[in-house]
């Protein structure tokens, strides 16, 4: 249990912007518990945003438009960016059509290049785009979908995490990798699927199981491509795939709805 703790509460510092100065102890346990609490964090910060949606139905009544600024402006303000700039820092290797050594190299540049800020512009506008849709649509299921999508974001993550090889011998990625358990990280991801699962079938709602099987499939073709054009796995590589894994399955949901 006290590994569990230590874990939440090492996961919202590391991946979110709540301030917990204190130092914590990273061991395997711990870090593995880390991981395993990624997606339960994405819970909560999905429940915030539907706060927000909520205060704005009862008492502000903002314009769809501005309240998908403002869902996406507080994504963005809660994990401070920390997915963000492995987007970037993608964009910016990717697109520079090099070899893989010069590539790796330029994701851990930390200057933002031309194709990193239009990446960023891209990305932005199409979330932005997404949520207004979805906000006026209203579909009926719509705060758990707020909810299960930055879960299913997170546990792409630990997946991929799980099967990859980092690619680098320095940085958080490959000292996290050195730390975690792979079997018990293989338990929480269990756990988590048959949660989706469980309430897919008591909400009666097909696209729990769309969105989870788009997830299982998107990550293995990310990890694909990552190995192609990178030779593995990094950190930057990790935050670009919740970036990128939030826009598929909100476009997915967008096309299905």
């Amino acid at each position: 249990m006290k590994n569990l703790v230590y874990g939440f509460l090492l996961s919202l510092q590391f991946f979110t912007s709540f301030p917990i100065r204190k130092a914590l102890p990273m061991t395997d346990k711990s870090v593995t518990a880390m991981f395993g609490a990624m997606p339960f964090i994405s819970l909560l910060m999905g429940m915030a945003v539907v706060l927000v949606i909520r205060l704005n139905d009862v008492y502000f009544e903002f314009s769809p438009l501005f309240l998908a600024i403002l869902v996406a402006v507080l994504n963005v303000a809660m994990t401070g960016g920390l997915h963000l700039d492995g987007w970037i820092d993608l964009g910016d290797a990717y697109f520079s059509y090099r070899d893989k050594e010069k590539r790796l190299e330029i994701l851990s540049d930390s200057r933002v290049g031309a194709f990193g800020a239009i990446a960023l512009a891209v990305l932005l506008l199409l979330k932005v785009g997404i949520f207004h849709e979805m906000f006026l649509q209203r579909p009926s299921h719509l705060f758990y979908y707020v909810l299960i999508v930055p879960l299913l974001c997170r546990l792409a993550i630990m997946i991929y995490f799980n099967m990859s090889v980092n690619v680098k011998e320095s940085g958080l990625a490959a000292y996290f990798k050195k730390q975690v358990i792979p079997g018990r990280l293989w338990i929480f991801i269990g756990v988590y699927l048959l949660i989706i699962l469980v309430f897919g079938i008591l909400l009666k709602d097909v696209f729990f199981f769309v969105l989870l099987v788009v997830m299982l499939i998107s990550a293995l073709f990310y990890r694909n491509w990552t190995y192609k054009h990178f030779g593995g796995m990094t950190g930057d590589l990790l935050g670009a795939l919740y970036e990128g894994m939030e826009l598929v399955l909100w476009g997915i949901l967008l096309l299905c709805i």
